[in-house]
Formats: structure tokens, sequence, C-alpha cells
């Protein structure tokens, strides 16, 4: 049996225009991966019965499965039905159980229901009918005779979402052969043409898995994706090539499946018992807030302390203390060290970024200082500074404690 090829077609002037970020043909096309089905296209069309047409059409003579989103509400502009209705050569018809649900939830809100909300209730003769669980509009799944296939989703993600893991995608894994699962290796310290030369006969020569190098401010990732029979199939297929990976790209490989740096440094924080306080000046408080964002932050941020200025931050540690270093990078030592003696952690990072985009961090631990500087080319704005600063800083970091667990070894 030939793979299945999807297509996503989202539907929306708000879409088309910008005005709103399309996060359903994200989710959509991550959960069609991880379905192991193939998805080749991806189109936004605005709220025109002409041009949606033309698009449903042109997608259903390509793909088995098309999933289109939005347009399913109660108002004029919610034409998504009726293109397809058209398409499919299927009245719509009354759907009697649709109908009773809409009719509970305003009696539950005791509000009068609009007339226009019938609308919702209306389905392609022959339609699976879906349920949402979280809002009024169902879904619809829509087949012909040849076996292709249109999939109607609501618009609001958190209905999009809840709808497709209910009801798409048990009707989609049927024609699925196997399951795909991706895996991270996220590197810091290397760009990503330097990355993909020391992995090029990995990615040249990669079937099952295969992998894709990608990059973005600050950092690089490697995806590693096998397709398997099972979760575990796939699981046991990508362990070898991530181990490969890590072991070509070494210490510049700052953790695999993991959300950010952060959270690898505050695994890394957490495992040794340590906690760490945190000054900064000119970054608008980001290395402390990436940090706190992290679910139990408490257990591995001591203090954090946040001015303009890195002298501002000496004169509260230090009111009677000398001045700190002319040299950026002198100063930062000086302050990750006082940070830790001063308030009393066993850690301490400090960064300080100016106005001529130059940063300059060091960290403290074990009785010792690590410290580098940098500046960003002058084009960059100065949130890419501060996020190139926090992101060299938390790699100082991660580096010093890796030094320190590997000489007690």
């Amino acid at each position: 049996m030939a793979r299945k090829r999807c297509e996503i077609l989202c539907v929306g002037t708000e879409l088309l225009l910008g005005d709103i970020l399309n996060t359903n043909a994200r989710f959509l096309a991550q959960e069609i991966s991880q379905l192991g089905l193939d998805l080749y296209f991806q189109t936004v069309v605005g709220d025109n019965p002409r041009r949606m047409e033309e698009a449903v059409r042109l997608a259903l003579s390509r793909s088995d499965f098309l999933l289109i989103t939005g347009g399913l509400g109660p108002t004029s502009d919610d034409i998504t039905k009726d293109v397809v209705a058209r398409v499919f050569d299927r009245p719509l018809v009354m759907h009697e159980p649709s109908l009773r649900a809409l009719k509970a939830f305003y009696e539950t809100v005791r509000r009068p229901m609009p007339n226009n909300n019938e609308r919702q209730a209306l389905a392609p003769e022959g339609a699976q009918v879906l349920e949402n669980p979280q809002g009024t509009a169902p879904g619809y799944i829509v087949e012909d005779v040849t076996g292709h296939a249109a999939i109607l989703l609501p618009g609001p993600p958190r209905e999009l979402q809840a709808m497709f893991r209910m009801h798409v995608a048990p009707y989609l894994r049927q024609f699925s052969k196997g399951l795909i699962l991706s895996r991270m290796v996220r590197v810091i310290g290397l760009g990503e043409s330097r990355m993909a030369e020391m992995l090029e006969d990995l990615i040249v020569e990669g079937v099952n898995p295969t992998l894709a190098p990608y990059a973005r401010e600050g950092e690089a990732f490697v995806r590693v994706t096998a397709r398997g029979d099972s979760p575990e199939e796939a699981l046991r297929l990508t362990e070898p090539v991530v181990n490969e990976i890590i072991r070509r790209l070494g210490r510049h490989v700052y953790g695999v499946d993991v959300d950010s740096l952060e959270a690898a440094l505050a695994q890394l924080l957490k495992g040794a018992g340590l906690k760490v306080a945190i000054a900064e000046a000119g970054t608008a408080g980001l290395a402390a807030s990436r940090l706190m964002a992290l679910p139990g932050a408490g257990g591995v941020v001591g203090t954090s302390i946040s001015a303009e200025h890195l002298e501002e931050i000496n004169g509260l540690i230090e009111p009677q203390g000398p001045a700190l270093p002319a040299s950026p990078e002198a100063a930062c030592e000086k302050m990750a060290a006082a940070l830790g003696q001063r308030l009393g952690v066993p850690a301490g990072i400090a960064i300080t970024v100016n106005n001529q985009r130059q940063y300059a961090c060091a960290v403290w631990l074990g009785g010792r200082t690590s410290a580098l500087i940098g500046a960003a080319p002058s084009p960059r704005d100065m949130a890419y500074v501060r996020t190139q600063a926090v992101q060299n800083a938390f790699d100082l970091f991660r580096h010093r404690l890796m030094d320190v667990a590997e000489a007690r070894l």
C-alpha cells in the first residue's frame, strides 16, 4: 500500500494577511508526521468562496486527505462547510444530535441561542460528524468513493487540538504505515554549516533514521527522525545515531530532547545540588527570567539582581567595597565571585551588556572564575545582543559545571 498523502488548508482572511499567527498549521504538520503520513503542501486561503473552492479541488486532486481549519462558525463568512459540500456534491442537512447539543449548551449558560447558530448543526450529507469537546462547532470527515477525504476542523487552536486527538488521529492512524519518532539533539557554540560539515556523511547517507540540521538565534539543533512499527522500535533506531552525533560534537551538545539551554542547565544544577546567584546589567533581567520560568526554578536560583549598570549591583552587594575594574570582563569576574562569597551561594553568574552591542559574562564555581567577552554585528538590535550574552553565560556556566564534575571522577 502506498503511503497516504496529506495536505493542510487553513481558511481565514486574518491568517492570509498575517493578523493572526498560524499555530494550527504547525500543530497539524507535527501530528501528521508523527502518524507516519506524508505532508507535501500547506495552503492559506481567505474567506472567499470561489478561491476556497479552487483550493479544495486542487488539494483533493493531489492528496488523499485534506485537513481544513476554520470557517465552521455561525456567521455568514463561515463558509467552509458550504464549499466542501459543493465540491463533494452533497447537500447540507440538519444533524439533530449537534442541534440538541447546541441547545443544551445555551440552556446551561442561560442565554438564548441566536438563530444563526443553527448553521453550526448543518452537516454535509453522509459526513462523519466529530464532537467538539472544547466548543460548539462540530467537525466533519467527508469521504468520496475514491478514498479521498476532507477533514474539517474548527479554527480556535484549543478546539482543533482536542478534536484532532480525539477523532482525527485515530481515523488517520488506520491508514498509516508505522509511526514516526523524532529526537532533537541541541547544540551550542557551532554554526549550522560547521555542524552539518561534521555530520555530513550521516546526513547524506541517513535513510532510517534521517538527519536534518537547523539553526535559530544563539544555537543549532539536529532532528533525528526514524520510522518504526512501534515507539520502541523507532526509539531503538535513533539511539546509535544520536550517540554518534554526541561523540562527534562533544560538549557542543547541551542536551537531547530538552526544551532549551536553561532547561539543560537547570538539570545540571539540580543534579549537582547547587543554587546559583545571578547579577545582570543591561539585559532587562533576561537570564533570571528564563531560569525562573522553568517549573521548580526555586530550587536552582538563589538570588537574582538586575540593574542598568553592574556598578549599581556592586554597591548593593559590597556597599563599602572598592569599585569594579574598568574592563567589563574583569568587572564580571569580580562580580561573579562576590555573588557567591557575599551572598552565601555556591555559584554565581554575572552578565553585562552596553549600548555599543558589547557584552561580557563570567561565572564563579568551585572557587574559580571563568569569563568571556563578545560583540554583535552592528545591524543587530539590542534584543539579539542580550540573547547572545545570556546564551553564552549559560553555556560558560554549563562548561564549568562539567569541568567540576569531571574533576571529581
